[in-house]
């Protein structure tokens, strides 16, 4: 039996105020070899252009209704993730395409792989995708909304997403011969921000800097604050304020203290963010996993302050900036 890693869970729950933050990280890499794994999956397809999604949140997680076969629900939009996660509440007795070992931050658990048929966004369709089945259960209790799973960026390989938060919209984008959104479907034109991005293992990772340090940044929407990595902390620190504590619990139910900081400045493409927050935390176990180093998340706290698209084709990333002051 292939031996995997799964980074089940790193659930962060932080008090700013009266505020109360998560942040829930679901990823998967063989840690046998580094051979890539035959992706049997379906292209998806569908007569449309532009399909715009409603949007619900829970907290400050994405959520959107999709469909496996006569199933409907809620399903989290979640870049950190590779592919389809489904949880295991709800999807215990599928089919068992591979059983794997997994391995939380605070603890194991159990998952298998399965493949479903008739997996539909409205008039997105795909035929066939393999899926991860994992217990979603923390996320269901913290939010107290039924999850039946993660959307990962392999969903969208071949297509484009614009997330309008502000108006609780997800626009999915067809894309022609040259990996552009086709004309007159942009729903909003000359972005503030524009970046190239690399995709590790299905994760999108932009280069940035904070604080006039580069690092390299996992975007990820399924993440509900920014979150720096200690190592990386110890060479900012005398430029961060510290503003709150935390308390950081993990898949095994240990819990261990963290702090929340702000910093002036963070460099994404050419724009210049101002008033940042972020969370101090160890992402090393993460670094494992993706086989690269994870110097910070770009979570809610970044992802919030404008529209963004994402192009998977191109691997580009653009964000129309909310007009606040000072952003």
């Amino acid at each position: 039996m292939r031996k995997t890693c799964l980074f089940l869970l790193l659930f962060l729950t932080c008090f700013w105020g009266n505020r109360v933050l998560a942040a829930a990280r679901f990823t998967l890499k063989d840690i046998n070899n580094n051979r890539k794994t035959i992706n049997t999956d379906s292209d998806p397809y569908g007569e449309f252009k532009t399909i715009v999604v409603p949007i619900k949140r829970a907290g400050n997680l994405i959520i959107i209704e999709a469909q496996l076969d006569t199933l409907e629900g809620n399903f989290i939009l979640d870049t950190g993730s590779p592919g389809l996660t489904l949880n295991e509440t709800y999807f215990r007795d599928a089919a068992h395409e591979e059983d794997k070992e997994s391995g939380g931050i605070n603890g194991q658990s159990a998952s298998f792989t399965t493949v479903i048929h008739n997996f539909s966004i409205l008039d997105l369709h795909y035929d066939r995708i393999t899926a991860d089945v994992t217990d979603l259960s923390a996320i269901e209790n913290s939010k107290g909304i039924k999850i039946l799973g993660l959307l990962g960026t392999r969903l969208f390989a071949k297509l484009a997403i614009t997330v309008d938060l502000f108006n609780n919209l997800l626009y999915i984008h067809k894309l022609d011969d040259k990996g552009e959104i086709l004309p007159g479907e942009r729903p909003f034109n000359q972005p503030d921000m524009k970046t190239s991005f690399k995709l590790l293992d299905d994760v999108i990772f932009i280069k940035g800097s904070i604080q006039d340090e580069d690092m390299w940044l996992a975007f990820d929407t399924g993440a509900e604050s920014n979150l720096l990595d200690y190592d990386n902390f110890k060479k900012l620190a005398r430029r961060m304020k510290i503003i709150s504590h935390t308390t950081v619990t993990g898949i095994g139910g240990n819990g261990y203290e963290n702090s929340y900081a702000f910093f002036d400045k963070m460099v994404i493409g050419n724009y210049v963010f101002k008033r940042n927050h972020i969370m101090l935390t160890r992402l090393d176990q993460l670094g494992k996993v993706y086989n690269t180093t994870v110097d910070a998340i770009l979570g809610y706290d970044f992802f919030s302050r404008g529209i963004f698209t994402i192009n998977f084709v191109k691997k580009e990333l653009e964000m129309y900036i909310y007009t606040y002051p000072d952003k």
